[in-house]
């Protein structure tokens, strides 16, 4: 297998170890498919070819989203990528946050 896993994990995986998820980091947690959580107390929810390698980050879903900042989060959307700290992107589609520690909107429909 190509995850090595973290102590207390959570993980649903497929038969095909090609698409598997892999809880790496202490208490992660990982569902959906070819999904990465490496941070410490980090999840990724749902989708396909997610990371969450940051301290407490999160993934609701999506497909190849990353969240390496500590505390971030993306929830939802595509190629997403939250690499500072305390920062979120709520959907859409090449949304990069590095600059600031703040929350983005992205595809509101308001």
């Amino acid at each position: 297998s190509r995850c090595t896993y973290g102590e207390a994990t959570l993980s649903v995986n497929v038969v095909d170890d090609i698409y598997a998820n892999c809880p790496e980091g202490e208490g992660s947690v990982t569902f959906g498919r070819s999904n990465t959580a490496s941070g410490e107390y980090s999840a990724v929810l749902g989708g396909y070819g997610n990371a969450a390698s940051g301290f407490y980050s999160s993934i609701s879903g999506g497909f190849e989203n990353s969240a390496s900042g500590d505390y971030s989060s993306v929830s939802g959307g595509s190629n997403n990528l939250v690499s500072n700290n305390h920062a979120s992107v709520y959907g859409g589609e090449v949304v990069l946050k590095q600059d600031l520690e703040s929350t983005l909107v992205f595809d509101s429909p308001f």
